[in-house]
């Protein structure tokens, strides 16, 4: 297998070929603009944070930049409905409460 670089993952987000095998045309990984602003904000927090609305395409690419930089791959999803989030780490709960609390938690655990 292929050693995932950033560099492939950034090929995949702007549609185009990835040169590593990485990419599924079955499964998403390109991004639109508000998309991509979230990725950018989740590689400077090293966690992504989304809500239930937002397409599974991030979450794919989070996927494969957790495997490439070697971190925890921790998500905060928002329920902007009732202000509340949880805490998901590979995909599993971890914790779920108030989103302002979970916040300055998650960031204690990356």
């Amino acid at each position: 297998m292929t050693k995932i670089k950033i560099e492939h993952i950034d090929n995949l987000i702007w549609w185009k070929k990835s040169w590593s095998n990485i990419g599924s045309r079955a499964v998403g990984h390109h991004l639109n603009r508000l998309e991509r602003w979230k990725y950018e904000r989740a590689m400077k927090n090293k966690f992504l944070e989304i809500t239930k609305k937002d397409r599974v395409n991030l979450i794919h690419v989070w996927d494969k930049v957790c495997l490439a930089r070697k971190w925890k791959n921790f998500i905060l999803l928002k329920d902007t409905e009732t202000g509340t989030s949880e805490i998901l780490r590979d995909g599993l709960p971890l914790q779920s409460g108030e989103t302002k609390t979970l916040k300055h938690l998650i960031k204690n655990y990356v």
